[in-house]
């Protein structure tokens, strides 16, 4: 269930890898635990049973697709669809990420204060237990406040996801969006990987990940489907 590199189809790679211990499975696809994220798995080309096992893995919930290049079969029906982008961290500049004080570890007790700084400011699909596909660091604020933060997300092979950047609107402008960029890729390469992400598109934020050293992979488009 491999591409020729990991990064063609991280999703999948991932599922069938190194977190299928966060995944439910049915012959040839794959999603994380719904608690844990929104992503689902499939082959490049699906078969009749692939779709089928699909729909019995939703469970009348949403199925997100990536690349598809077939026709959607009667029974399924296409809901939104995303203009994403792939970069490939290998150059990331990390080398402001030791002794940075302000940076903590986010742990389970965090949950409702990270759910809620998502909410606020809408960086990507968060669930209850994602924080379990990786380490995420935070930045809190003089009152105690979570007001940053970023984490790892998919893992395929050779390479960790960042994801979940994100500033609160009061903080930001202090750099914080890049401190943790460099702190979690820094941790990322302490493991043995090497960071990548997805944004959006048309995000402004594409110009930040350029100037730490992301380098532009490819383009994505993401559909989220669903049963009729």
């Amino acid at each position: 269930m491999t591409s020729a590199h990991p990064l063609d189809d991280p999703i999948t790679t991932a599922l069938f890898g190194r977190q299928s211990d966060l995944a439910q499975v049915k012959g040839r696809v794959a999603r994380y635990h719904p608690d844990v994220s929104v992503f689902y798995g499939h082959p490049r080309e699906l078969a009749d049973d692939d779709w089928h096992h699909l729909a019995a893995l939703s469970a009348g919930s949403t199925v997100s697709m990536r690349d598809r290049r077939q026709p959607l079969p009667a029974d399924w029906e296409l809901l939104e669809s995303f203009d994403l982008v792939q970069y490939s961290g290998e150059n990331l500049d990390t080398t402001d990420s030791d002794g940075i004080g302000d940076v903590i570890e986010l742990t389970a007790a965090d949950v409702p204060e990270m759910t809620a700084l998502v909410t606020l400011t809408r960086p990507g699909p968060f669930r209850p237990r994602t924080i379990e596909m990786g380490t995420y660091l935070g930045v809190r604020d003089d009152d105690g406040s979570l007001v940053a933060m970023a984490g790892e997300r998919m893992r395929p092979d050779g390479w960790t996801e960042i994801s979940g950047v994100c500033t609160a609107p009061s903080a930001r402008g202090r750099g914080l969006a890049s401190t943790l960029i460099r702190a979690v890729g820094a941790g990322i390469r302490a493991g043995g990987d090497q960071p990548f992400l997805h944004t959006t598109a048309g995000n402004p934020a594409r110009k930040l990940y350029e100037a730490l050293g992301f380098v532009l992979r490819s383009e994505v488009k993401l559909e989220i489907l669903r049963t009729r």
